[in-house]
């Protein structure tokens, strides 16, 4: 498998736009939209003080901008291209239409694609290096932590213990953090904030070990859904995700904003129909639609408790 897959492709018939294309689709876009959201998550919970985020500001939008880029189709991307080139095997059997199983690509220019795209991330950190001397230290920690994830011997992503809190705290912690420290010192409401959504992007990747079960059994990958079963796995999932989203309710309401409290009340209950339907089987179709119906509160939730932290609700 490793052999075929390695066959180098003839670049020669394949315009430039479509190679393009294939290297975009390898950074994998729709996994950016995370860590550029806690990006600005971050930047919002600065609050509206003198050294905070403001909106108006185009010096701080062009900021935002760079780290949402940074930590988006940069860092993100860097992490999906040197997992796809690692898991190619994996991929050929629980997602062949991917770029490299799919021989759209070689190794050679994926391989390429995710050293270009970590040393962009290390680029664009030492540039806003001038607003924390901490960036370029979060940037090389979240390209350690990607390669640690995909890379034999390490590869966390063999440990359904260690997996998916390693992308919470890479694709969330590291990102609100980031989108903070580009415009105020940390606040503790911040920082604790950051590490429950992390845990919540934990608890809803605990989910996506459904979808790869029938490779992850072939290759001997112990993902959680291996060790323990889908429905097991669901219970693990929803508990971790049920108990963050308790505690930012119970801040919300420590905090005396009673309207925000029943909007995460919401966000708790409407969800529960589709998990129940997912429990009952648990196949892809109904995870896409828990996905569907649970993602946009998660969204909602994660905003609204920057805003609160930042002041801009009362």
């Amino acid at each position: 498998m490793a052999e075929r897959l390695a066959q180098p492709l003839s670049s020669e018939r394949v315009p430039l736009t479509r190679r393009l294309l294939v290297h975009v689709e390898l950074a994998d876009p729709v996994t950016w939209i995370t860590p550029i959201t806690m990006v600005i998550c971050g930047a919002i919970a600065t609050s509206q003080g003198e050294s905070g985020f403001h909106v108006t500001n185009l010096r701080d939008l062009l900021l935002a901008a760079l780290a949402a880029l940074m930590c988006g189709p940069f860092g993100t991307g860097f992490s999906q291209s040197i997992n796809d080139y690692f898991d190619r095997d994996l991929d050929a059997i629980n997602d062949p239409a991917r770029p490299i199983p799919s021989q759209r690509i070689s190794l050679g220019a994926a391989r390429l694609n995710w050293v270009i795209l970590g040393l962009a991330t290390m680029g664009a950190s030492l540039i806003l290096m001038y607003q924390s001397i901490w960036l370029p230290v979060l940037a090389a920690i979240s390209l350690a932590l990607s390669a640690a994830y995909s890379i034999p011997p390490i590869k966390l992503k063999q440990h359904f213990w260690m997996g998916p809190p390693a992308v919470g705290f890479g694709y969330v912690f590291l990102s609100w953090i980031t989108g903070h420290l580009i415009f105020a010192p940390m606040s503790w409401p911040s920082f604790i904030l950051a590490l429950i959504n992390s845990a919540l992007a934990a608890g809803l990747l605990f989910l996506n070990d459904i979808k790869s079960i029938e490779g992850d059994r072939q290759l001997g990958l112990r993902s959680m859904t291996v060790a323990f079963g889908a429905r097991r796995t669901l219970l693990v999932s929803y508990l971790i995700i049920g108990v963050c989203e308790l505690m930012l309710l119970a801040l919300a309401l420590m905090a005396g904003h009673v309207w925000a409290t029943v909007v995460l009340a919401l966000a708790l209950l409407i969800p529960i129909v589709s998990q129940v339907q997912l429990y009952r089987e648990p196949t892809h179709k109904n995870f896409k639609r828990y996905i569907i119906a649970s993602n946009p509160f998660v969204l909602l939730i994660q905003f609204m408790s920057a805003f609160i932290v930042g002041g801009y609700l009362r």
